[in-house]
């Protein structure tokens, strides 16, 4: 007997219902105890876009937020007020038609004008490693 398995692909849309309903529910229970189950279920889906949809321009938006939350459990800092604000930003840029790398950017800086930290990993230079006494 053969027996066919037929895999159906998710959409970006679909992915993002997903997302949208554990930030509305991350938005509700911030600074709960509770809220931890609806971030890992929010990071767990953010990843599984980016494994199905690793070069779209939204999963860039999606994964800049994800490291905004994931990079030491920062995801407890940010409020229900900025939560709201990440639904209405990917709600929004779902929504367009297409995303080019305007759009990508600009909702990137959204994100850091809600306080969302997109670049966490940061490297620190000293400042000393460059002096003038090299050159002599």
């Amino acid at each position: 007997m053969n027996i066919e398995q037929t895999v159906l692909e998710v959409s970006g849309v679909e992915i993002t219902k997903n997302l949208l309903v554990d930030l509305q529910k991350l938005s509700s229970y911030s600074g709960e105890p509770i809220a931890a189950v609806y971030a890992d279920n929010l990071l767990r889906t953010m990843r599984s876009l980016r494994d199905k949809l690793p070069f779209d321009p939204y999963t860039e938006v999606v994964m800049a937020l994800h490291d905004a939350l994931a990079f030491q459990n920062r995801w407890i800092d940010y409020n229900a007020n900025q939560y709201k604000g990440v639904c209405e930003l990917l709600t929004s840029l779902v929504n367009q038609e297409t995303i080019n790398n305007y759009s990508v950017e600009s909702a990137i800086l959204t994100l850091e004008n809600l306080g969302f930290d997109t670049l966490p990993f940061g490297v620190n230079l000293d400042d000393n490693l460059y002096t003038d006494e090299d050159e002599e």
